[in-house]
């Protein structure tokens, strides 16, 4: 029985870990396509195909500061999702405007 028990915890543990996954990353859709495919930035790998980028796990800051630090490298975004936080149409505007490459 204490099996069975521990194995149910451990599979609902590894559950809990495959949810959380997804809000641990990031991803953009810049304007146009970058410069270059691959970027390491704050820790963060991120890869692009197309005007699509993807990192699987960004530091936990804020969504705006972060979105200008990745747009100075990259270029103007159209969208911006960082730890399961999207950016409204203002903030992808603002994150555009005051990135500085």
């Amino acid at each position: 029985m204490r099996m069975l028990l521990l194995g149910g915890l451990a599979a609902a543990s590894l559950v809990g870990v495959a949810q959380a996954a997804p809000s641990e990353g990031a991803m953009l859709v810049l304007k146009a396509p970058p410069a270059k495919a691959e970027l390491i930035l704050e820790g963060a790998m991120w890869r692009c195909t197309g005007t699509v980028c993807k990192a699987p796990t960004v530091k936990a800051l804020p969504a705006v500061r972060s979105c200008r630090k990745v747009v100075a490298e990259l270029g103007a975004v159209s969208a911006f999702t960082w730890r399961g936080e999207a950016l409204d149409a203002a903030g992808v505007e603002e994150c555009n405007t005051a990135a500085k490459p």
